[in-house]
């Protein structure tokens, strides 16, 4: 069973045909096969529906089509024209499109060192195998068979309704599948060489652009955990790219990647909010280098970042409302606990809104007290629903114990 990502209850189909085809490429590729379904791919962000890799087999780009026969006009290899509502529209053929998506993989993978043969007869090119195909959901093969379609949609790249159906012989579709990837030239990319792939084709997961290790390596980390510095690893991207809508709550040892994960989902969430992200943390190291992170990332304009106290500072001063003073509590401490006071009270009797996030995402949240997730939870927009909670039970740093969680979930 292969690895889809984003997870199938967390992935939009545009299309019933897809989810039938993220369904099929789960259930019947290889265990060591991962889909991605609908990412941005390489510099430019290109949208292919799917783009498959294996480790010996290579890597196959997939485009989707619920076409029905009867609403293809005609077709050149260029062009398609297609029946629709408005009449006779033309598009780019779907195998021309897939073509280019292929090649813009390529081309990203080609930058990348590792992934280059450095000598011999095949020096400059690639050390994985490529192909790419178009799924036609709504079209069986005999009735593909029997138009001229054959002339201009190569056959051997055509996957149809009945080879994709529930209960297809899985050895059947993953033989369709892979014979639209070139033959191996050399040995299966290394786990090394798949990072790099990764790397490449979603810049979004490279750790070192995100200004990482935000969280503290565990004592005993080993060499061979290096690689992971560099880009996140399968678990880490499947559940950062896997979260969905709403509340989310993540729990983890350190160095187990938590405020990677944070960080990404930050990213994610501001590249489409329409209302600002805050991103809050305990500590002032921390702060700082998610501040960085989100710089490094292009979003520090949509992400504001700050210490829980900070932020409860610029509450008070935003909406012309006293705070206390060294003068009034000269205890440091004190003073910053009245301040949270504050601003608990304001936001009770409503002079501090609600709702003025898209998302808020809490860093280190056992050093968070309950009403502080609380006050948190009520600046998420309605509409959104989107706060998530990182925190390691284990490293309550500051308060000495884990946070009342529970109160943040409502």
């Amino acid at each position: 069973m292969a690895t889809l990502i984003p997870t199938l209850g967390a992935a939009h189909f545009d299309a019933r045909g897809e989810l039938s085809l993220a369904e099929r490429l789960k259930d019947c590729l290889e265990d060591n096969a991962w889909a991605w379904h609908n990412i941005p791919v390489g510099p430019f962000g290109k949208h292919p529906d799917f783009v498959v890799l294996h480790p010996q087999q290579g890597i196959v780009v997939l485009e989707v089509k619920d076409w029905h026969l009867d609403t293809i006009v005609g077709a050149t290899r260029t062009h398609v024209e297609l029946l629709t509502p408005q009449g006779v529209v033309s598009v780019e053929s779907p195998f021309e499109q897939v073509r280019g998506y292929m090649f813009n993989v390529v081309d990203a993978l080609k930058r990348e060192t590792m992934l280059v043969n450095e000598s011999g007869s095949f020096k400059g090119k690639p050390v994985f195998s490529f192909g790419y195909g178009v799924v036609f959901t709504n079209i069986k093969r005999a009735q593909f068979e029997q138009t001229d379609l054959r002339e201009v949609f190569p056959p051997e790249r055509c996957i149809f309704r009945d080879e994709m159906a529930e209960g297809v012989d899985p050895d059947a579709f993953r033989e369709r599948v892979w014979r639209m990837v070139s033959p191996r030239i050399g040995p299966a990319l290394s786990l090394p060489q798949i990072d790099r792939v990764r790397a490449r084709l979603f810049p979004e997961i490279r750790v070192t652009q995100i200004a990482l290790p935000l969280d503290e390596p565990p004592a005993d980390a080993s060499p061979a955990s290096d690689r992971m510095l560099e880009v996140m690893d399968m678990q880490q991207e499947l559940l950062a790219r896997s979260m969905g809508a709403g509340h989310r709550i993540v729990r983890g040892v350190a160095g187990s990647g938590k405020t990677l994960i944070l960080a990404f989902r930050a990213e994610q969430i501001a590249r489409a909010a329409s209302r600002p992200v805050l991103l809050l943390s305990y500590a002032n190291g921390i702060s700082g280098r998610l501040e960085n992170a989100m710089q490094d990332r292009g979003v520090e304009d949509k992400v504001n970042v700050s210490t829980f106290h900070s932020w409860c500072w610029k509450m008070l001063r935003t909406y012309g409302l006293p705070h206390p003073s060294e003068k009034d509590i000269p205890d440091y401490d004190a003073r910053l606990a009245a301040g949270v006071q504050a601003v608990l009270d304001a936001a009770e009797r409503g002079l501090i809104p609600g709702g003025q996030y898209d998302a808020v995402l809490i860093d280190e949240a056992h050093d968070f007290e309950p009403q502080w997730l609380a006050l948190a939870a009520k600046m998420v927009n309605p509409d959104t629903k989107a706060l998530m909670i990182v925190y390691d039970d284990a490293q309550a740093i500051y308060k000495g114990r884990a946070p009342g969680l529970e109160t943040a979930r409502h």
